[in-house]
């Protein structure tokens, strides 16, 4: 079911909770807030603007989010598991604790970004910017690098998997 931006955020702001199956496309939504409640599994959201907003704790899993920008985001323990972020940005946001068990995170720019403690299992990190990225204890068991650039901006080119 498609969803305007403003739709979508009458109905957060009216207490739904389940918005299983939405699509939003190129939706502003950097205004939103108090996400920690919501759980939007399995949705369509390519090409949404989510920065500078607080979405801890938000279970991100499964859902299509190719080229939304979270830049400057918080979002401190999400979870992204299994979710498509191709070319999605992630500039300068507070990644800490978050799960990306299975993720395609391919082309994506996570420069800046808080990657402290964060599960990056499995992770496709093919053509990503990493510079500049604190990833202090992040586990990148089973991951893939190819042509990825590294936090210490060092290029890692070709493939790269991370054995078990």
């Amino acid at each position: 079911m498609k969803m305007t931006a403003d739709e979508f955020l009458a109905r957060y702001a009216a207490g739904e909770r389940d918005f299983f199956g939405i699509e939003l496309i190129d939706a502003d939504l950097s205004r939103a807030t108090g996400w920690e409640q919501n759980n939007p599994v399995g949705q369509t959201i390519t090409g949404t603007v989510l920065g500078e907003g607080d979405l801890s704790g938000t279970n991100f899993a499964a859902n299509d989010m190719r080229a939304c920008n979270f830049s400057r985001s918080k979002m401190v323990r999400c979870q992204f598991i299994a979710a498509n972020l191709t070319r999605s940005c992630f500039v300068g946001a507070d990644l800490s604790g978050t799960t990306f068990e299975g993720a395609k995170l391919i082309r994506a720019d996570l420069r800046e970004a808080d990657l402290r403690g964060a599960n990056m299992t499995g992770v496709d990190l093919t053509g990503a910017d990493m510079t500049g990225a604190k990833d202090d204890g992040a586990w990148y068991e089973s991951a893939f690098f190819c042509d990825t650039i590294l936090p210490d901006g060092t290029f890692l080119e070709g493939p790269h998997p991370v054995e078990d």
